[in-house]
């Protein structure tokens, strides 16, 4: 093989090696899922619903209403049975507030695993937002 040849297959073969790692990349689920939550003093924690992580990035959280009466609410990483992937990791999550948070699910469980963002207040009101297992 001459050595004009040797650089066209070489490039062609460097530019499907970079194809194929965007492409994984692209795979992790960014996609924003929308979270209703509701609290009173006697029923104080709620949770985001699952959905599937595919990669060991953080979760991401935007909150965009909390009742007046609470002003924050705290939310912490969990797998979708609730068990805690948090790493004893709390964020306090104000109305406009974004949140990267910490876990360690796919460390823990393997790939594919379902997880969601378990919150607590003591306190009557509502919150809502929207989340993604990972960071976009």
């Amino acid at each position: 093989m001459n050595t004009k040849a040797f650089f066209v297959v070489g490039t062609l073969a460097l530019t499907l090696m970079e194809s194929g790692i965007s492409i994984l990349s692209v795979s992790a689920d960014t996609v924003d899922t929308s979270w209703s939550n509701k609290y009173t003093v006697c029923s104080m924690c709620d949770h985001t619903p699952a959905c599937q992580k595919s990669s060991r990035s953080a979760y991401y959280n935007y909150t965009n209403y909390v009742s007046s009466s609470m002003k924050y609410i705290n939310i912490h990483a969990a797998l979708y049975d609730g068990r805690d992937v948090s790493g004893h990791h709390e964020y306090k999550s104000y109305i406009g507030s974004t949140t990267h948070l910490w876990n360690n699910a796919i460390e823990s469980t393997g790939n594919g695993v379902s997880v969601r963002i378990d919150s607590i207040r003591k306190a009557n009101g509502t919150a809502s937002g929207v989340w993604s297992p990972d960071v976009k």
